[in-house]
């Protein structure tokens, strides 16, 4: 009863939380049991939220023992049907004889029919890339199977799940769903060398998880690729005519991006390291005089800047009501979560899942609160003390809309006050801008041409272009 109560909850404040909840290919995730559900951890606790909330059936979680503290703690997740893994480097070797039993549980559930869901990488880093995977997920499904003559069934479900910024709220996620692994494939080689057989089923895994998320091999890696989504990601949106809301159409534009740069990387490093540099020049000199990436895209002429401040002050001056209404009432909830967090862990893996589930509780009760105090000291009452709760909510999220609209106004007056007064420096950022998209364009037309299916020799004339 507790599971799925909470679950319900987490299904609501996911969709609070998140501004955008996008999901590929849920189908596979509906599927009828024995299932192993297995996912990277870049979010911690947020993770089995995130991917649980999209499934119908009850699951059983593999988590690590540290997390099965005694008293509330320990209850708690052995009710939310979590199983603890004893880790080599949490209890040393004496964890083997313990995960025998783990083992056997984990065999058990999946022979009657049941979903588990596990983390292979067995810690949480909050970083755009996949660690190496541990054996267990193979030796459990392999296990299971063996047990029942490999009958069973049995198949793993892999799992990507990409966050646009896992810590912060109202950002974006897209979990990626692939097809299932049956188990069943590796009976032969189980049956010549469980050992290798474990191994060969972890590398299959592996190479699977890779393509669902979004994977770096470096930290540098991962911050060029970055800066080239923030200058380039959305031009290559409109050129391919996507909507801006196509999670799994960013997605693969950001592997293309990605594999662009490993190519460049391994045949011309230097080029990479100068677009490197030229990239952290504009952005810095866009950061210095308070703009976006994006800013620049269309530069619009003195009469758009000047109508678009007029409309958003119009909107700031009659919003400002609803927005002071909405900050009186909802600041305190909306800040709690995020210092009670911060105040309970410094690990920043930790704080997106312990703010929703914090938020989860501290806007109802704020909610009750104000209505209770409304009712008791104003007399409101019936259908106007409805209506008063209703707009409770609603405000709260007009007010992150209206905030987004004084960001707006800054950057037309920041536009406003380049065009009139520091003209030399919007036509530098401008030439610098242009430079870059020459350099990108010309190094997206180098590297399509490097795929023979791509080459003017090679493609019929009638036939498009497959990457544009």
């Amino acid at each position: 009863m507790l599971y799925f109560l909470l679950k319900t909850l987490f299904q609501i404040a996911l969709r609070v939380f998140f501004r955008r909840f996008t999901v590929n290919n849920r189908q596979f995730l509906l599927s009828e049991g024995p299932l192993i559900v297995v996912s990277n951890h870049p979010n911690t606790l947020m993770d089995p939220v995130v991917t649980a909330s999209l499934m119908k059936q009850k699951i059983y979680f593999l988590a690590k023992s540290s997390f099965f503290k005694p008293g509330i703690q320990g209850w708690l997740f052995h009710k939310l049907y979590m199983i603890p893994v004893y880790r080599r480097e949490d209890v040393g070797e004496a964890g083997s004889a313990q995960n025998d039993a783990t083992f056997a549980k984990c065999y058990e559930f999946l022979g009657k029919g049941g979903t588990l869901m596990v983390f292979p990488e067995g810690n949480s880093f909050m970083q755009r890339r996949l660690r190496p995977l541990k054996t267990g997920t193979a030796r459990i499904g392999l296990g299971a199977e063996a047990q029942h003559g490999f009958n069973l069934g049995l198949r793993i479900v892999p799992v990507g799940v990409n966050y646009s910024d896992p810590s912060r709220f109202r950002s974006d996620v897209f979990v990626n769903v692939g097809e299932p692994i049956h188990v069943k494939d590796f009976q032969e080689a189980f049956a010549q060398d469980p050992f290798q057989a474990a191994h060969a089923l972890t590398d299959h895994l592996k190479e699977r998880l890779e393509a669902l998320v979004i994977h770096t091999d470096t930290d540098e890696e991962d911050q060029l690729a970055r800066q080239v989504e923030a200058v380039y990601q959305d031009i290559l949106v409109d050129e391919l005519d996507l909507s801006r809301s196509e999670s799994k159409e960013r997605f693969l534009i950001t592997k293309g991006i990605l594999q662009s740069i490993k190519y460049f990387e391994a045949r011309q490093p230097e080029r990479v390291h100068q677009l490197r540099t030229e990239l952290q020049d504009y952005l810095q000199h866009l950061e210095s005089v308070g703009l976006v990436p994006g800013a620049l895209r269309e530069v619009p002429n003195r009469r758009n800047v000047a109508w678009g401040t007029v409309q958003t002050l119009v909107y700031l001056v009659l919003g400002f009501p609803f927005y002071l209404f909405g900050v009186v009432h909802n600041y305190l909830p909306y800040l709690l979560p995020a210092k009670i967090a911060r105040a309970l862990t410094k690990d920043i893996e930790f704080h997106a899942p312990m703010m929703m589930t914090i938020g989860m509780f501290t806007f109802p009760i704020f909610y009750a609160l104000i209505g209770w105090a409304v009712h008791a000291w104003l007399g409101l009452k019936g259908w106007a003390l409805v209506g008063y709760l209703v707009a409770l909510p609603l405000t709260g999220f007009f007010v992150l809309h209206y905030w987004h609209r004084i960001q707006v106004a800054r950057r037309h007056w920041i536009f406003f006050s380049l065009f009139y007064r520091r003209t030399t420096v919007l036509h530098s950022l401008l030439e610098q801008r242009n430079r870059l998209m020459a350099a990108l364009e010309q190094a997206r037309d180098e590297f399509l041409a490097s795929f023979p299916e791509n080459s003017p020799e090679t493609r019929p004339a009638s036939q498009p272009n497959p990457m544009q």
